[in-house]
């Protein structure tokens, strides 16, 4: 059996400053800067391709280093100044030195370069990549709250670059405008509590209307602890809810019903820690042009897997005789169903399997029939489950990927299969991040 690989471990050499200045050649699969030194790779971060650089050598090893660039000549045409007062020192964005009209095609490329590289293959069609604002765009986010031991300071934000410490910021160009007084109205409604320890975050979730705000607390909330967190949602006009140790959910005030329009007439519902994409118009254009390459036939069968709350499964439903959605969260399969019956939808089942095991015994797979298979994995891919479901040898399989060296991985099984890729595009989810999202049509040969 072959050893699993492991990425090897830092040097312990010390770390310094290269003064010599650098050209960066090229773009890592990773956004970051490749040049080199004295024989060595550097992968660089806030780095283009054509500039000059010193940098600041951040970890070492045996193959490559990593730095930071400090001291840039020669500025890329595309480098432009980040529209956020914390970038340089926030653990979030990590692309807004790059133009946000350059990144999708930048990004499309490295995905392209990936699947010649490793799956010896080129897409027959390239669409043009689906984008969004670069700010404005998060509809959900996680927002760490402390209390500082030293003068009991309440920082509430994100974490540091490169670090588990969290840093105190005033505003996020990236949120969802509703957000804009979120974390003042957190400092507003808590700086004077003296002890908050319990309280490590906050999490948003945004619908098309309303919202909600989860409280995670490490031991029960006193009665004013309580009140302090229903004003501040009251105040952001928001939902409150408290999430403990052990991830279940006790609302502060009246339920109130979160939705967003997937597309046409089909609305999602959702609940506080249900999984959303993150990027609500990148979202509705990702369903529409799913729904165009996959063109689906009234006689045939939809097998959605990671299907979700529905996200794909419903909006394409209406099109097709059938659709089978397969998740691994019982609670998403139950949403799910409940978001069927709410968009009066009768031709759509919900199972719930763990899709990193074998599939051949589930009642869903016996069926047979799959003319069309929409695939939208985790950042693993599905290296155990494509085989399986090629033997239901579908005409068309959709690829959502997530990480562009599974997918390429993944497309070579599909390639040996006799499956072409057909179409692909890229879809910029998260803007001034290195983060690359990507849809790739696959057909069988006939």
């Amino acid at each position: 059996m072959p050893r699993k690989q492991q990425r090897s471990k830092p040097a312990t050499r010390a770390l310094h400053s290269i003064d010599t200045p650098l050209v960066v050649d090229r773009f890592s699969h990773e956004c970051r800067g490749i040049t080199s030194y004295q024989g060595k790779t550097l992968f660089v971060r806030n780095a283009l391709p054509g500039e000059r650089i010193s940098v600041r050598l951040e970890k070492s090893y045996k193959r490559y280093d990593e730095a930071e660039a400090i001291d840039i000549a020669d500025f890329s045409s595309d480098r432009v100044p980040p529209v956020c007062a914390h970038y340089n020192s926030c653990g979030g964005c990590d692309l807004q030195h790059l133009n946000p009209d350059r990144a999708p095609e930048i990004k499309q490329q490295l995905v392209l370069d990936q699947l010649q590289r490793f799956a010896g293959c080129a897409p027959l069609s390239l669409d043009a990549p689906i984008t969004s604002s670069p700010t404005g765009y998060r509809r959900s986010a996680r927002i760490g709250i402390n209390q500082r031991q030293r003068d009991g300071a309440l920082l509430t934000g994100f974490r540091h670059r490169q670090s588990a410490k969290l840093m105190d910021i005033k505003h996020c160009p990236v949120l969802d405008p509703r957000l804009d007084q979120l974390f003042s109205t957190l400092h507003e409604f808590l700086d004077d509590l003296s002890d908050l320890r319990h309280l490590t975050e906050v999490l948003v979730s945004l619908g098309d209307s309303g919202g909600a705000l989860r409280f995670r607390l490490t031991r029960p909330a006193s009665d004013p602890l309580k009140e302090r967190l229903l004003a501040i949602a009251e105040q952001l006009q928001l939902s409150a809810w408290i999430e403990d140790n052990q991830h279940q959910l006790t609302p502060l005030s009246p339920i109130t019903e979160l939705s967003f329009l997937a597309k046409d007439q089909t609305r999602l519902h959702f609940l506080p820690g249900d999984f959303l994409q993150v990027n609500a118009a990148v979202n509705r254009r990702m369903i529409v042009r799913a729904l165009e390459w996959l063109n689906p036939k009234p006689d045939q069968v939809l097998l959605d897997m990671f299907c979700g709350l529905g996200n794909f499964s419903l909006p394409l439903a209406p099109h097709l005789k059938q659709v089978i959605g397969v998740e691994g969260s019982l609670t998403m399969v139950e949403r799910a169903r409940q978001n069927a019956v709410r968009n009066g939808i009768n031709n759509a089942e919900f199972y719930c399997a763990d899709l990193s095991q074998p599939i051949k015994a589930s009642a869903w797979f016996r069926q047979g029939q799959a003319d069309l298979i929409l695939l939208d994995p985790p950042r693993s891919g599905a290296a155990e489950l494509l085989p399986q479901l090629l033997q239901l040898k579908p005409a068309k399989l959709l690829y959502i990927a997530c990480n562009p060296a599974a997918l390429a991985r993944d497309a070579a099984v599909l390639l040996e299969a006799g499956y072409c890729l057909q179409r692909f595009s890229v879809l910029d989810m998260f803007p001034n991040t290195s983060h690359i999202e990507s849809m790739a049509l696959f057909e069988r040969n006939t």
